[in-house]
């Protein structure tokens, strides 16, 4: 492993929330990812990630300077931290003013799905740590995304967040087996491991569950390894599971993958062919070769064992200091409302959330005291409506639509095994 230090010219991406993690920034010190994973598509060309990608790990040296300027120039203060450099420091009866005229805060996605922030990398140059330092001192609530349980090193910075705002740690885990886990990920913790690292975060009241993603399939959605996963997640206390399939871009991500499979899996290999075959530039499977290959959409079989296991296929939403809960609230539901529809029940012409979703987060009004012609006001698709209708009513319609989905599931009607 190589380490590159390099000055990048930003680290902050913005992000609309989303089931996958609500982080509305994203930020990684690290491009490159010593962990290797076999199906990672970081190594398609489209991320324009170099050739050397699991040996060669750059490292952003500037990021947290980069971080603290971007909060700086929000308007963030320090309150956290012994001194924050504005004349709270010299006149304490301002903190209590300053810190309530702070902006709203948001989720802070340290990492991402690309490249791991708790690689083996971190255990040398600390980048992750002072970014959470960064973090704890702002106040700022955060969500981490890892294979590695190095992020047990900081399980006390992750308390004081925590305590302070919210910290959650999703763990990549994908199949429940360490033999097989190793050939798609050889320098990651092993399953186990991460399980424990799980059991470990939630004893001491931080926020954990699992992304199950991707599901590899005939090797990673059969019932045995989908059963497991969900069953030590619920043994060590895992809040949600989120479970997606596989994507194989054409190029480098997909012949790796497929030069794995005919080493070890060589019974798999034409399957494989089959059902990637379409060379889909996002890498979606070619639904056309799901029958003939006995392939079922992995998120509807984990729906089905999640809801008998009851856990959750998301993380539930944290609403950040200063932010308007009903539409942030409104808006988790109208999304966890689209996956169930459109990924659960797979129905057709599913209203699109997103500019609903983006309307609600900007609005400065709390949507619940709204007047029905305010509401009729706001730039809301007309077919969304019904939707926020239901959330004003206070109906249970997500959980009613939630069992729908299950009973359906489980009967069978819907494809799942």
């Amino acid at each position: 492993m190589i380490l590159e230090p390099y000055t990048a010219k930003s680290v902050m991406r913005k992000s609309s929330p989303s089931l996958f993690s609500w982080g509305e920034a994203y930020l990684n010190p690290y491009q490159g990812c010593y962990h290797d994973c076999v199906y990672c598509d970081g190594k398609s060309e489209g991320y324009y990630m170099h050739e050397d990608f699991s040996q060669r790990i750059k490292v952003k040296t500037n990021a947290p300077l980069l971080l603290e300027q971007f909060l700086r120039k929000k308007g963030y203060i320090p309150f956290y931290r012994q001194k924050t450099n504005t004349l709270v420091d010299f006149i304490p009866s301002l903190r209590d003013s300053a810190q309530r005229s702070q902006p709203p805060g948001f989720v802070l996605h340290i990492g991402g799905g690309v490249c791991d922030v708790y690689q083996p990398a971190e255990a040398e140059t600390q980048m992750t740590r002072t970014l959470l330092s960064i973090a704890r001192d702002y106040g700022l609530p955060v969500f981490i995304l890892t294979k590695n349980t190095l992020v047990l090193r900081d399980i006390e910075l992750l308390k004081h967040i925590n305590r302070t705002a919210y910290a959650c740690c999703s763990f990549t885990i994908t199949l429940a087996d360490n033999e097989s886990q190793k050939i798609f990920e050889p320098h990651a913790s092993t399953t186990d491991e991460r399980f424990e690292a799980i059991r470990t975060l939630r004893r001491e009241g931080i926020h954990a569950g699992i992304h199950f993603y991707p599901v590899l399939p005939f090797i990673g959605d059969t019932a045995e390894n989908m059963e497991t996963l969900y069953t030590r997640a619920r043994e060590v206390g895992a809040e949600f599971v989120y479970c997606w399939g596989l994507t194989l871009k054409p190029g480098r991500n997909k012949e790796e993958f497929l030069s794995v499979i005919q080493k070890h899996y060589p019974h798999l290999l034409q399957k494989y062919q089959l059902l990637y075959g379409n060379n889909d530039r996002y890498g979606n499977i070619n639904i056309n070769q799901l029958e003939e290959t006995g392939v079922v959409y992995p998120e509807l079989t984990g729906y089905k064992i999640g809801y008998e296991h009851a856990v959750r296929y998301a993380p539930d939403r944290y609403i950040p200091r200063g932010r308007i809960s009903g539409n942030l609230k409104c808006s988790e539901f109208l999304l966890k409302v689209s996956y169930i529809r459109k990924c659960i029940l797979r129905e057709k012409n599913v209203p699109v959330v997103y500019r609903a979703v983006t309307t609600l987060e900007n609005l400065d009004t709390d949507i619940t005291h709204m007047s029905q012609e305010e509401l009729e006001a706001l730039s809301v698709p007309g077919e969304v409506t019904p939707y926020l209708t239901e959330y004003l009513k206070g109906r249970n319609y997500l959980d009613e639509l939630e069992e729908k989905a299950y009973h359906l599931v489980s009967a069978g009607l819907l494809g799942a095994r």
